[in-house]
């Protein structure tokens, strides 16, 4: 049996949360990226959850609630920017 006991371990964490925290930033990139250009397809889940503004207007119900702004679905929000 072998015990393992590094002396350092806080500075081995960060390097690892890095590691995933870039790729969850590039997963999402390319989730958003179609041919080449960045697509904003509004009927996607994870596009239309994350989706802060569009077309100047503030579309996320969250970021809506801590603006003080009226609150309108995102949905709503989103068919009056089109």
């Amino acid at each position: 049996m072998t015990i393992l006991g590094p002396l350092n371990l806080p500075s081995a964490i960060p390097y690892h949360a890095s590691q995933m925290y870039s790729r969850n930033v590039t997963t999402f990139l390319c989730h958003l990226i179609k041919n080449g250009a960045l697509t904003i397809d509004t009927t996607d889940e994870i596009t239309r959850e994350t989706l802060v503004t569009h077309d100047g207007r503030v579309v996320n119900r969250r970021v809506q609630q801590a603006l003080g702004m009226p609150e309108a679905s995102a949905e709503t929000a989103l068919k009056q920017t089109r």
